[in-house]
């Protein structure tokens, strides 16, 4: 089976999911796009500065430091990798690149020039952790289809920070789903799901830990099943009249959030 990979050069969580992916199924692996794009990439109807400081409600100040001080060092490590080469880059590219993959860069998944290439390499599946919104075009390409990770249970907690929303609503239980891409938001169809209780002392840091840690061995799963074939009636059903969608937390919505944490601490 033939995987193409399309990510974004995230060096939290996303770039250690496609590393285990990339040492596990290698001989399979075609290609890795990088597209532009991060993860506070808003609408323009939404405020950048506010959106920042509600993650650093929900994060902590400690969490939310450590993360600034992680990609901080990431970048320059980038940077100074282009003019010494006593430093290793610690992006996906280099990796990607060190493993003998080709490697390409877009601003765009949609673009038309990056379509062109991605249709000569005629993929099976696309494993997309990137943040472009895709495309009937892009879609069709792969023989099998495009999948995707999702941290939560879906068809619950489509959209965004899907932890914190499940915190936030003091559900129970939460998970990863790899899923089929289509052009409505987190509605395909689910190719399998792992699930975990939230507990008490748990919050949104923990909560997202436990899910990339799940994560690499699910899409790994996913990926097993979809070379199979014959997966059709396994397939979970991501039923639209059960689903619940999310968007960016207001900054009130996480100060109501911060505040629940700090009772929790102290009652």
């Amino acid at each position: 089976m033939k995987i193409f990979i399309t990510t974004m050069d995230e060096p939290l969580y996303t770039n250690d999911l496609i590393k285990r992916i990339i040492l596990a199924r290698k001989s399979d692996i075609i290609g890795v796009a990088i597209s532009h794009g991060d993860r506070l990439k808003i609408t323009k109807k939404r405020s950048k500065v506010v959106y920042v400081i509600s993650l650093l409600l929900i994060m902590g100040c400690v969490h939310f430091i450590k993360n600034m001080f992680i990609k901080m060092m990431f970048t320059l490590r980038s940077i100074i990798s282009q003019f010494t080469p006593f430093e290793n880059s610690a992006s996906i590219a280099h990796f990607s690149q060190a493993h003998g993959i080709k490697t390409y860069f877009t601003k765009s998944l949609n673009s038309k020039s990056f379509l062109a290439s991605l249709k000569q390499v005629k993929p099976d599946v696309i494993i997309n952790q990137a943040q472009d919104f895709l495309q009937d075009d892009f879609l069709a390409i792969p023989t099998v289809g495009v999948i995707n990770r999702h941290n939560a249970l879906l068809p619950k907690n489509r959209g965004r920070l899907s932890p914190f929303w499940v915190l936030y609503k003091g559900e129970k239980e939460t998970g990863v789903s790899i899923h089929f891409v289509v052009k409505k938001l987190d509605a395909g169809d689910i190719v399998v799901q792992e699930k975990f209780r939230v507990e008490t002392c748990d919050d949104f840091n923990s909560v997202v830990k436990r899910c990339y840690e799940i994560a690499p061995p699910l899409m790994l799963r996913a990926l097993d099943i979809l070379e199979k074939g014959n997966y059709a009636n396994t397939l979970i059903k991501n039923d639209n009249e059960r689903a619940t969608y999310n968007s960016i937390p207001t900054l009130r919505q996480a100060f109501i959030y911060r505040l629940s944490r700090v009772k929790k601490r102290w009652l």
